[in-house]
């Protein structure tokens, strides 16, 4: 790979008033903006922009200070120093550069590996020019962040495409819906790359010792953030905002699956789980519209009356319950509304100015969020489709997969917003909800990318109904919340087992009501249910049936008890959303390395995490219901079960099926 970069020359960097200059190997010169937005936090920028980048308010950061830093030359390099901050780009070898615990990785080192800081031009077997920039990973120490990630929260060891991907129902790969280009180091460090773009990341997979990250695009904006777990997702979140509040109904129990067909199938659901004592407070729907969109895969028509005549939301709202509905970003291509789009020029287009499909779909056209008046029209449209329909909420579900050569209304390519489209588009939800309901209104979504944490829920995506999916999903979550995402979520049960989805195509094409069979494992589909209860938000969803009184006993009983004893934590749960909004607050979802920084025993526990600052969570992840977990100091009280644990240190407990690896810290109130 380094034959290709053009890197930092040994010629040595100079200072330019507040900007550094340095040359690369090519003997091109750059200059670099240096900046301090935060205590503790180096701002990079390229002062001159090249003519590619397009220089439109970005959607994925706050306003930030411009605070100049002072940049001093020195017998060693040039030194930049500024509230926090003190930092050295080297003369001579390998321009390295030292931010605190972050240094380049460079001469004599980088001789021995593949790894080169500097410019990567654009070539015939690389079609967009990148930045590169190297890491010396500290020994010992992990990295996180990227997103979500399937395969666990430390990084170190791998290669990360940041790249937002359709995954079609994948589970354990090492792609992911929704990635953030932060990367950040117990060992005191954290690098955010501001693109909306695909960032590839070769962290100590090739180089036990180094890491690569390259940014797609002419352009380089890094952040620099220095301090422990807690302070560098703080200040990441300074510059990128924290989570907008939800309203308190949002943390109670939300009853999907895939789907329900009419209006009186919801309420027949609502009436049976409420006689069984099994609390239900939103009800969501995937078949609204008169169009099948497992199939389709689009927003295009209107709701099918005869399913879902006028007002049919009001009976379920007489049960004290709220109606969701699912939405996308596009529309059909070769339908009356795709082609009144295309005249309107309301669409994505190619460089030959047709309507540009997604990359993953030749029929699904892409709804231009960046054109005002195609954004303004299709935020009234889902505002009056709230009003009309009286819902509470929506699952705002794909915005992936989006070519690299598409062209936007600004002037933006694909490449440029294949991850930020996602975050374009949550935002135009938020406005729509705001409109339709003054706020008191929920989206949960699927993509996204850095800044997109601003727009709670954001869900794990179609994972499968097994052992495997469960864990997979576990992992996807807690690497999204030390990614910045406070909100997390995921389909209790699984998504789909593979004869579940086969017959989903099939009964969808009659929509008939109450055909829809169980397909999960009783024990897998209690177990799932009772983490659901102590995740962020608590939501069921699949292809196949997902009340627990569709499933037998013990398995029944369990899953209702885990519903009601949801109702019991939303308000501790309610109280810790409401910090997250706040400076200085954290995620919900709290994983080890995050909850404890200190701790290294802690760090090694990756499968558990705290739900605010006083639950401890361990998903039972395997059959029988035997767990090893990591108790923190303290004493801990079983919530479902009688049992209780004393920490530090490791312990192994067996959980009959009413019981479950969910504690409180002893003495800690939270209104139980």
């Amino acid at each position: 790979m380094s034959r290709h970069t053009d890197p930092y020359a040994a010629a040595g960097p100079e200072a330019d008033g507040p900007f550094l200059r340095v040359t690369l190997a090519s003997g091109a010169t750059v200059r670099v903006e240096c900046t301090v937005p935060l205590d503790g936090v180096l701002r990079l920028r390229l002062a001159d922009r090249p003519a590619t980048v397009h220089h439109h308010d970005s959607p994925v950061l706050l306003d930030a200070p411009r605070r100049p830093a002072r940049l001093h030359a020195t017998p060693e390099g040039v030194e930049i120093t500024g509230p926090g901050v003190r930092a050295l780009w080297e003369r001579g070898s390998g321009q390295g550069f030292h931010f605190g615990t972050y240094h380049r990785f460079s001469e004599p080192e980088a001789g021995i590996a593949p790894f080169r800081s500097g410019y990567r031009p654009a070539t015939r077997h690389h079609r967009t020019a990148s930045w590169v920039e190297t890491i010396h990973l500290n020994p010992g120490h992990c990295v996180y962040g990227g997103g979500e990630s399937y395969q666990g929260i430390d990084l170190r060891g791998r290669r990360r495409t940041l790249r937002n991907t359709e995954e079609n129902r994948a589970a354990g790969r090492d792609t992911a819906y929704l990635n953030v280009p932060l990367l950040w180091s117990d060992a005191g460090w954290g690098l955010f790359a501001h693109t909306g773009g695909p960032v590839d990341a070769d962290i100590g997979a090739t180089h036990a010792e180094a890491a690569r990250i390259e940014i797609e695009g002419d352009d380089l904006d890094l952040f620099l953030i220095s301090g422990d777990a807690p302070t560098i997702l703080d200040r990441y979140l300074t510059l990128t905002g924290r989570p907008h509040p939800l309203p308190d109904w949002a943390f109670g129990v939300w009853m999907s699956r895939s789907s329900y067909f009419t209006a009186d199938e919801m309420v027949r659901t609502v009436d049976e789980l409420q006689a069984a004592g099994c609390p239900v407070d939103v009800m969501h729907v995937d078949e609204w519209l008169a169009g099948n969109v497992l199939e389709a895969a689009a927003w295009t028509y209107g709701p099918d009356r005869r399913r879902f005549p006028r007002d049919w939301s009001r009976q379920l709202a007489q049960r004290g319950v709220r109606t969701s509905l699912w939405i996308n970003p596009y529309v059909k291509r070769g339908t009356p509304l795709g082609d009144e789009l295309t005249r309107r020029g309301y669409l994505v287009r190619d460089v030959y100015g047709a309507p540009a499909p997604t990359a993953d779909n030749p029929d699904s056209l892409v709804v231009d969020f960046t054109h005002s008046e195609a954004r303004e029209w299709w935020c009234e449209r889902l505002a009056d489709a709230l009003r009309e329909e009286h819902a509470s909420a929506v699952l705002a579900d794909f915005g992936e997969e989006i070519p690299a050569d598409a062209v936007f209304a600004d002037g933006s390519r694909g490449s440029q917003l294949r991850n930020a489209y996602g975050l374009i588009y949550q935002e135009v939800v938020r406005e729509a909800g705001l409109r339709a309901r003054a706020g008191d209104f929920t989206a949960i979504a699927r993509s996204g990318t850095a800044g997109s944490q601003r727009n709670p829920a954001h869900w794990a995506g179609d994972m499968p109904s097994s052992w495997s999916g469960l864990a997979s999903t576990v992992r996807a979550v807690e690497s999204m919340a030390l990614s910045g995402c406070s909100v997390v979520t995921h389909d209790a049960g699984g998504y789909y087992t593979p004869e579940s989805f086969e017959a989903a195509s099939v009964v969808r094409r009659r929509m008939t009501p109450d055909a829809v069979p169980t397909d999960v494992e009783p024990e897998l589909y209690g177990r799932w249910v009772q983490w659901a209860a102590f995740s962020p938000i608590m939501r069921f969803h699949g292809m196949g049936r997902r009340e627990p009184t569709a499933y037998p006993e013990p398995v029944r009983s369990a899953a209702i008890a885990a519903c009601r004893l949801r109702h019991r934590l939303a308000p501790y749960i309610v109280g810790c959303a409401a910090e997250a909004t706040t400076e200085g607050g954290m995620p919900l979802m709290r994983p080890m390395p995050l909850a404890f920084p200190e701790d290294r025993c802690a760090r090694d526990a990756q499968l558990q995490y705290l739900l605010g600052p006083d639950v401890l969570v361990a998903p039972v992840l395997e059959r029988g219901g035997r767990r090893d977990l990591y108790v923190p100091p303290g004493e801990w009280r079983q919530l479902l079960g009688e049992g209780s644990l004393t920490g530090p240190g490791w312990r192994e407990v067996r959980c009959g099926p009413a019981e479950f690896p969910g504690y409180v810290r002893a003495g800690r109130e939270i209104g139980l």
